[in-house]
């Protein structure tokens, strides 16, 4: 190869080269000037037209005169501030809106599981009341028995007996819909139609003594119930049970579980409750004129408006227990200084009873209250 080819063959690999590197070159610039054009259309949106001619014309400002001027400083800054306050807006009503979808659903499946829940409570007091059926069987069998007893000896057999206590157990308490709306707290409609059956069926008292203190009657519903007179309820089991207006004088409810029973505007004047279980028992407004209240233990029992006239209060637990407003007109006690103890014991409405009563002496060893005049 002489001299001349060489050079030529140097001159066409040269210009190869420069085909190359002019194409990497308008590569590059292609890309370059796609960046800008992406930069320049995104920052519309991303810094808005205000704050990006701000920036702008301070940036021309100092190509010109190599310093800023106070006024394009803070024309840069405010635009900055109303940008940032811009977006914090946007941002915030792109988040409320899945927030606000969120919250919407939150509150429409609170209210699919309150109707799930209604929906299982009337399944369940439907079963319940299904038992009224089984309820009428046992009462005509109770009827066949007593049918011919005369008023000397109305006890029933030990099988009746047996299959009365376990229609009672069988008998739960359940939610029910009561005006319109499901009650709050479980109760047994049909344990009372049963107790107030039982009662009004004159057993014998050795029947009748059986099946209260095997039977179950917590929760029992005896709302405004009237029981007449003399009813014997000694020993039963009322825990948590509704006897508001219940009309029950000089029932016997001796050693009585009536713990939480909701009792306002009940009428036991005359009432035996010796050792009666009154915890948390809510009497307001009750009428318990004349009451034996012997060694009844009342802690935290509501009395707020009670009656509580010649009623006996020996040995009666009151701890806890709220007696505003009560009247206690020659009510017996067992102490003379009755009312100061009640006071230490730091009950409710004490020290308006020590404002209006005081203990007289009555007897050797009895106490009773009388109005201050």
């Amino acid at each position: 190869m002489n001299e001349q080819d060489y050079i030529e063959r140097l001159k066409i690999e040269n210009k190869l080269l420069q085909d190359q590197l002019d194409k990497i070159n308008k590569g590059k610039l292609k890309k370059r000037r796609f960046r800008w054009w992406l930069l320049k259309k995104s920052s519309v949106p991303i810094f808005g037209t205000r704050l990006k001619r701000s920036i702008s014309n301070a940036i021309n400002e100092y190509k010109e005169y190599k310093t800023v001027s106070v006024d394009t400083v803070s024309d840069v800054s405010s635009s900055v501030i109303w940008r940032i306050t811009r977006i914090g807006l946007f941002a915030f009503m792109v988040a409320g809106i899945p927030a606000a979808v969120l919250i919407f659903q939150t509150k429409l499946l609170m209210n699919q599981n309150k109707l799930i829940t209604s929906q299982n409570n009337l399944v369940e007091a439907d079963r319940r009341s299904s038992l009224v059926f089984v309820m009428g069987d046992v009462l005509a069998d109770l009827n066949e028995e007593l049918k011919y007893k005369g008023s000397g000896g109305r006890n029933i057999s030990r099988t009746l007996e047996a299959r009365i206590i376990g229609l009672c157990m069988a008998m739960k308490p359940y939610r029910y819909i009561d005006d319109g709306k499901l009650i709050e707290k479980p109760i047994s409609p049909e344990r009372g139609q049963l107790l107030f059956t039982i009662l009004k069926s004159d057993l014998g008292s050795e029947s009748s003594q059986d099946i209260l203190n095997s039977a179950d009657f917590n929760y029992t519903n005896l709302r405004k119930v009237n029981l007449g007179r003399g009813a014997n309820l000694k020993y039963v089991r009322l825990d948590y049970s509704d006897l508001t207006e219940a009309q029950m004088p000089a029932a016997n409810l001796e050693r009585s579980e009536l713990k939480e029973a909701q009792m306002s505007k009940i009428n036991l004047s005359d009432a035996i409750l010796k050792r009666a279980r009154l915890n948390n028992a809510n009497l307001r407004k009750a009428e318990l004129l004349s009451a034996d209240l012997t060694n009844a233990n009342l802690y935290g029992a509501d009395l707020t408006d009670a009656d509580l006239s010649e009623a006996t209060l020996w040995g009666t637990k009151l701890e806890n227990a709220n007696l505003t407003n009560v009247i206690l007109d020659n009510a017996i006690v067992d102490r003379q200084d009755w009312i100061d103890h009640i006071d230490s014991l730091g009950i409710e409405g004490a020290g308006e009873i020590e404002d209006r009563y005081r203990v007289k002496k009555q007897g050797k060893q009895q106490f009773i209250i009388v109005a201050r005049k």
